[in-house]
């Protein structure tokens, strides 16, 4: 007997079909007698391209209990190799033209830079049931047309974005797996740990993860060093940053979610302080997250706290975050409205021996602070409120979010998305407001492999930027194409 049909597909259309008699179920054998199980079929909406491409779970092609939507890219998954391996192949194209004015509030020349960002992306998943994996994705980024200096953000071309095994140590039954080799890590909700998704090149790590997913816990463990884009040679792990810690996610509580988390970083490169000394680092970082919703209320709140020492200084810092939005479901376009605040201390005295700068870490600023990536979490107090909507249902959103930025300490500096120290007052004259910035975004779906992104943003600078050095407002503008397959 067949365990699954024939996959089959149209080399012209959208969608392949299955091959199928009119009267059979997909996935059911011809000859098999009409069973309560039989009838109990579970629908799945597939495929799903996740964020994570490895954590992609294709095994329902293979699972007659499964009905299932036939998808062009159907042959390319869960491809039996026997002897217990298969196969899973899948990639992904994305362009992005990006249009800037003035990002650096009149600094730079010229004031207007237009240009295109590409990535492509493929990747293998050799599986041996559910005991043994080896991942590997190759990528190349680059991009074309740019006047100003290269980001080191936007071009890596031909390198190894992951390459890992997985061997699932106390048995394929157990949920216990270790992680070996280069990896991309996302954990909570990207404001510490993230593959920095809106990036050309995506952030990567060289290391060990020993983690368990279980039915109320999720716990990893891990020992990373970032890989840094090299582009003389492949790209190769920063032997003098140590990256490591433990998080854990409890998920027994309906509609609710609560992370714990204690990370570190420890870094002999030699680096310059808020004070202006220069040596090394070493960060402890205890957290937590909750988040959970009631009915049409959504909400969050994240905490964390560090303490170490750099360049002999004593680090002394704080983060915290509220977010909650409420969505009227009942109304057209099911709009929802936001409000959301975020405190990240900053370094009241360049003299006093102790460093109150939090570190954002390796988030994805981008998705907190207004997208032109002028403000990252350090040093900043920021206000937004939000409004989204979904013109049609499952395929259109759109997204409009205004936020407010002000210094928490006067004498400190302003910190970009990468974490990059700006405009600085060091007597604080400047007072505290940065600025405003308006978000407008249109998000396109397509179909199940391919979006549109148009997205346009406005900053209007405020006391700091106006005292410290130029002061023009600044644009940005982008359209984006994405496939994954």
């Amino acid at each position: 007997m067949f365990r699954h049909p024939f996959r089959c597909f149209s080399i012209i259309g959208i969608y392949s079909v299955m091959c199928i008699s009119p009267n059979m179920t997909a996935g059911q054998d011809t000859d098999a007698p009409t069973t309560d199980k039989a009838l109990s079929r579970k629908t799945v909406d597939h495929p799903k391209m996740l964020e994570l491409r490895y954590d992609e779970d294709f095994s329902y092609l293979d699972d007659p209990t499964y009905d299932y939507e036939p998808d062009l890219f159907d042959p390319l998954k869960n491809i039996d190799l026997g002897q217990g391996w298969s196969l899973t192949l899948g990639g992904e194209f994305r362009f992005r033209l990006e249009s800037e004015t003035n990002k650096a509030f009149g600094s730079t020349e010229p004031a207007n830079d237009t240009f295109e960002l590409y990535r492509y992306m493929l990747h293998a998943d050799f599986k041996y049931r559910n005991l043994f994996r080896i991942f590997v994705q190759g990528a190349s980024m680059f991009d074309e047309h740019r006047d100003l200096p290269l980001r080191g953000i936007d071009e890596n071309r031909w390198d190894i974005q992951q390459l890992f095994a997985d061997l699932r140590i106390l048995g394929e039954d157990l949920p216990l797996t270790l992680r070996v080799g280069r990896q991309d890590l996302l954990y909570g909700n990207e404001r510490f740990i993230s593959p920095f998704r809106w990036g050309n090149v995506r952030r990567r790590f060289d290391g060990v993860k020993l983690f368990a997913k279980g039915k109320t816990w999720n716990v990893d463990l891990f020992y990373v060093k970032p890989v840094p884009v090299q582009r003389k040679q492949r790209d190769r792990f920063n032997e003098d940053f140590d990256f490591y810690g433990a998080y854990a996610t409890y998920k027994g509580i309906p509609n609710h979610g609560l992370d714990l988390y204690a990370l570190a970083i420890n870094n002999t490169n030699k680096t310059v302080n808020p004070n202006g000394k220069v040596g090394d680092t070493t960060r402890y970082m205890l957290g937590t997250r909750f988040w959970g919703k009631h009915g049409p209320l959504d909400y969050e709140a994240e905490i964390a706290g560090q303490w170490g020492r750099w360049a002999g200084d004593t680090i002394q810092a704080w983060s915290w975050t509220i977010d909650s939005g409420y969505t009227f479901a009942d109304v057209t376009w099911k709009p929802r409205f936001g409000v959301g605040f975020d405190w990240a201390s900053g370094d009241e005295d360049p003299f006093d021996g102790k460093v109150g700068t939090f570190n954002q870490l390796f988030p994805l600023g981008h998705k907190y602070f207004g997208y032109m990536d002028l403000i990252g979490r350090q040093n900043i107090t920021s206000l937004n409120v939000n409004l989204a909507a979904w013109p049609i249902a499952k395929k259109v959103k759109t997204r409009m979010a205004y936020h407010t930025f002000w210094l928490n300490a006067k004498r400190d500096a302003i910190y970009n998305a990468g974490g990059g120290a700006g405009r600085r007052d060091i007597f604080g004259n400047s007072g505290r407001e940065i600025g405003h910035e308006l978000d407008l975004t249109v998000a396109y779906k397509i179909d199940k492999h391919q979006s549109m992104l148009f997205g346009y943003s406005h900053f209007w600078d405020s006391d700091v930027i106006i005292k410290t050095g130029p002061s023009e407002d600044a644009d940005f503008f982008y359209v984006q194409y994405q496939m994954k397959f």
